[in-house]
């Protein structure tokens, strides 16, 4: 009777385990000091990119397009008395391309690759949405993974958390050299009062 009862035993031990977490950094950045814009606000467009039915990413929590506009609203910070500022989301996917069979009938699943692409662009505006100046950047990164869901799902978060941080350091890179003029260095304006991020939904 003893031997029977360590297999349903064990089995509950199995299930109580719980899966391994997504591998790279938490999606957040307000660790970071911020880019100071000598602008009065900070759009975040909340337009959402269509890439597909393919996409894995738009399944994911956060999302691949939220995981770009975390970035912007920790790392975008108005610091001026005019103009405005719109980070937009270009590109936010990660879509799923099936591997070919290379070990004949017999093979077994050869599995997938994700492809993760994050684009996003900040724009400076003046009157009338007159276009002053703007950075962009981009990143691609790829991972295989399995063909099931929780695999699926597992290595898709991975690769957005990498994906994610390879965007920001590239992001700060092209603000600095192309919009270096508009950045606000030590004190030489005053913040503009709370809300200079603000949301747009169109």
């Amino acid at each position: 009777m003893k031997r029977r009862l360590l297999l349903p035993l064990l089995l509950s031990g199995c299930a109580a385990t719980p899966p391994p977490l997504p591998e790279g950094p938490e999606i957040g950045y307000t660790y970071l000091p911020p880019l100071r814009l000598n602008v009065a606000s900070v759009v975040i467009d909340e337009r959402l990119p269509n890439a597909g039915p393919s996409d894995v990413g738009r399944e994911l929590r956060p999302s691949a397009a939220e995981a770009v506009r975390i970035m912007g609203r920790d790392r975008v910070s108005a610091f001026g008395t005019e103009n405005s500022a719109r980070f937009v989301v270009v590109r936010a996917a990660i879509l799923r391309e099936r591997l070919p069979n290379q070990g004949g009938l017999f093979a077994g699943d050869p599995g997938e690759r994700l492809n993760c692409g994050l684009t996003c662009r900040l724009e400076i505006l003046g009157a009338n949405d007159l276009r002053l100046g703007f950075a962009e950047a981009s990143v691609m990164r790829s991972a295989p993974t399995e063909s099931t869901n929780f695999m699926r799902n597992r290595t898709a978060m991975s690769l957005l958390r990498r994906a994610a941080f390879d965007l920001n350091t590239e992001f700060e890179f092209q603000v600095r050299r192309a919009l270096r003029d508009w950045l606000v260095e030590g004190e030489r304006a005053a913040p503009p009062p709370p809300g200079g991020v603000v949301r747009e939904a169109i």
